[in-house]
C-alpha cells in the first residue's frame, strides 16, 4: 500500500507472509531489491519481508 504505481496493495504485514512463503520454500533463493523510486513505507515493507523470509531460515 502507499505505492504510488503499483496497484497490487500489499500491506506491511503481507510483505512479511510473502518472505515466509518464499523460506518455507526450502529453496536456495537470492534475494534482490530493486530501486528507482522512494515511498515512505519501503524501509517498513523491507524490513517486514526480511524479517518474514529470516524467521524460517535454520
Amino acid at each position: 500500500e502507499g505505492d504510488p504505481f503499483g496497484g497490487l496493495s500489499v500491506t506491511t504485514p503481507g510483505f512479511s507472509r510473502i518472505g515466509e512463503a518464499i523460506a518455507k520454500l526450502d529453496l536456495p533463493t537470492v534475494i534482490v531489491q530493486e530501486g528507482g523510486y522512494l515511498c515512505d513505507e519501503l524501509g517498513d515493507n523491507l524490513t517486514a519481508f526480511l524479517t518474514g523470509f529470516g524467521g524460517k531460515m535454520r
